[in-house]
């Protein structure tokens, strides 16, 4: 059982949505960003440093609960939540939010990096450039808080914990969350599962974990606090405080309301290279979708949301399916099509001050919130730190 994550330190992680029709005047007076970084960077900063130290601390708990008991090889899943990396300034790196605009050169030596979707893919000129880019998406998951992931997705072997018997990997959840819930949530080691209904689904069940995590929340938070949604029929147990999230979709809206015009100019650059046809999923574009759409790898590497219908009809002459080079040569034409027409129109630079401005304001809107809550999450690390006392 894990406290819900704070979504504020994650929320900007996700890429650029679509949006509804934007209710922001373009004439709002921008914000010195100089005036604000400082103080909201060391404000991100210490939330990052919080969260990782509070989890940290209680599994520091849950272990040493758990080694009182006799037990020594421990898995990592349960410890401790994934938090992002600190940052060098409060916002979010542009070029990595706004993934179908890279730089002219990145363009040329890379292109959308679609590519690496194709079957062989990994052998492509050596393999060099494959590497860069699995260097790439390990930056980026470890600045987006998925550490833990790139950890797994690094290690040789299974961690010790799974090379133990059944029977004893099943008494090490026991010992962590008690008998009811490791019964409902490890069945692969001996727990019954979840139970089924009259017509033979699973009824999912929701308990809470007693054992050293019921201990642990008990010293630190004085128990779970119980979330019931009748309507979806779900229940869930939390400990510690919310973050505070911000307004997304206003930060969307802000941010769309001051590129609308550049989008237009975007889009004349590329009629104006023969690429016509093309339109905007709300603030992005979708190349992605439409190399895919033109038989370039198995899936889109990425994609707006309700971007379909959103991009020309790809020619009828293209490379083999397994054509790496072929493909690659196809992709990089068109991402450098589309970065220089980023900086031949203005899109560029109008999308990037946007971004910022709209940055802004979501941080101060949410800055005395989370002033509060910080106050809040040092209290709770000082009774967890009492308890490792």
């Amino acid at each position: 059982m894990r406290p819900i994550a704070p979504r504020a330190l994650a929320v900007l992680a996700v890429p650029l949505v679509l949006s509804g029709c934007s209710w922001f005047e373009r004439e709002e007076e921008d914000l010195d960003l100089a005036e604000y970084e400082d103080r909201l960077t060391e404000m991100y900063n210490e939330s990052v440093r919080l969260t990782a130290d509070l989890d940290a601390a209680e599994a520091r708990i849950v272990l040493d609960c758990m080694e009182d008991q006799g037990f020594t090889t421990h898995p990592e899943d349960p410890f401790p939540g994934s938090v992002p990396a600190e940052r060098a300034s409060f916002l979010p790196e542009f070029e990595a939010e706004l993934m179908f605009l890279p730089s002219v050169a990145d363009a040329e030596h890379r292109g959308f990096w679609q590519w690496t979707a194709i079957d062989g893919a990994e052998g492509f000129e050596g393999g060099a450039l494959y590497a860069e880019f699995e260097e790439y998406e390990r930056v980026r998951l470890i600045a987006e808080g998925m550490g833990d992931l790139v950890a797994a997705m690094e290690r040789d072997r299974l961690e010790d914990f799974y090379y133990l018997p059944a029977e004893d990997q099943y008494a090490w959840w026991v010992a962590y969350g008690g008998a009811t819930w490791a019964s409902v949530n490890h069945p692969e080691v001996g727990g019954d599962g979840p139970k089924q209904d009259a017509s033979g689904d699973d009824v999912h069940l929701n308990v809470p974990a007693s054992g050293c995590m019921g201990a642990m929340a008990e010293a630190v938070y004085d128990g779970y606090e119980e979330h019931v949604n009748e309507e979806e029929g779900w229940t869930e147990f939390t400990t510690r405080p919310e973050a505070p999230v911000g307004d997304y979709d206003a930060m969307i809206e802000r941010y769309a309301a001051r590129i609308e015009d550049a989008q237009g100019d975007m889009l004349g650059c590329l009629d104006g290279r023969g690429r016509e046809g093309w339109d905007f999923a709300g603030v992005s574009l979708a190349p992605y979708g439409y190399l895919h759409a033109a038989g370039e790898g198995e899936q889109a590497t990425r994609l707006p949301a309700d971007a379909e219908g959103t991009w020309p009809d790809p020619p009828a002459e293209v490379p083999a399916a397994d054509d790496v080079a072929g493909w690659f040569a196809f992709e990089r034409d068109l991402a450098v099509d589309f970065a220089e027409c980023g900086d031949e129109s203005g899109f560029r630079e109008t999308a990037r001050h946007a971004w910022e401005q709209a940055q802004l304001h979501f941080y101060l809107d949410i800055e005395e919130d989370t002033y509060v809550w910080q106050e809040e999450m040092r209290a709770l690390l000082e009774r967890a730190q009492a308890a490792l006392g």
